[in-house]
């Protein structure tokens, strides 16, 4: 199935088997569904990532979520990230071309997150919600 996998800062197309094994595989480990922008919800896109992302010390911020209102950063996912959609009964799908479209469109901008304690920056992509 066609996705979209968001890893080291880049946004690939990527046909995958259409299984949970290659979805963990691909985040390494437990997959998680948050929700996301209303926009995603809209035109049923799913972002799947590291359950445990977060608790990994290997893996870099990847997506910062920021309240499209007051501009605060909401959550920060960490690890690679599956853009798919899913079917009326819950299961995960291929992305349409337009479905391409709207992740792209969305996750164009990037920002700089530095930690002074680590002294340490990490580059993300942006998400709006």
């Amino acid at each position: 199935m066609k996705v979209l996998v968001l890893s080291n800062g880049e946004l690939k197309e990527k046909e995958i088997e259409d299984t949970l094994e290659e979805l963990q595989k691909i985040v390494g480990g437990h997959i998680e569904i948050p929700l996301l922008s209303e926009r995603f919800r809209d035109n049923v896109v799913d972002v799947i990532i590291n359950e445990n992302g977060k608790f990994i010390d290997e893996l870099k911020p990847e997506i910062a979520i920021v309240d499209r209102k007051t501009e605060k950063i909401l959550d920060i996912v960490y690890g690679n990230c599956i853009f798919a959609s899913h079917n009326a009964e819950g299961e995960t799908t291929a992305l349409s071309e337009e479905q391409i479209k709207i992740v792209k469109q969305e996750l164009h901008m990037d920002i700089v997150l530095t930690y002074q304690d680590l002294r340490k920056q990490f580059k993300a992509k942006v998400l709006f919600v």
